[in-house]
């Protein structure tokens, strides 16, 4: 019952459907944004941003998959998963990328081989011109992917 869940398991943050928050939120464990955050979500674990989430401001988290918007500063400490229709504009580092044919990136992208590290750049992409970046080699033990 009560005590049968794990104690080192936090429990999932929700920010519902309609729900609005202004400034800045820290959540140690897993996110579910399908409202609206203005401002900054610093997250320690996995982030998802559902198709009526959205941020605008900062995100940092451990992993991201998004499915809804977000402009802004974005840090993903590991994988980084952007949905068919989903948009990330402004600036993204992380140390895998994902986007599926649909999804869409308007601004820089940053691939952090060390974390904590400086970030080497990668590519600027301007997603709305409709020309498709030019496929670049995958650095060694790393994959990163771009459909569209």
């Amino acid at each position: 019952m009560f005590g049968s869940r794990k104690a080192t398991q936090p429990e999932p943050t929700v920010i519902g459907k309609g729900a609005v928050i202004e400034g800045t939120v820290r959540v140690s464990g897993p996110v579910q944004v399908d409202g609206h955050i203005d401002g900054s979500l610093l997250a320690d674990g996995h982030v998802s941003v559902g198709p009526t989430g959205s941020i605008v401001g900062e995100l940092i988290a451990e992993e991201l998959a998004l499915g809804g918007r977000i402009e802004g500063r974005i840090e993903v400490r590991d994988h980084l998963y952007i949905a068919p229709g989903a948009s990330a504009r402004g600036e993204l580092r992380y140390s895998t990328l994902q986007v599926d044919r649909g999804g869409m990136i308007d601004g820089s992208t940053l691939i952090q081989n060390d974390p904590g590290g400086t970030p080497d750049p990668v590519v600027d992409v301007e997603s709305e011109t409709g020309l498709q970046a030019p496929s670049l080699p995958a650095p060694t033990g790393r994959r990163a992917t771009a459909a569209g």
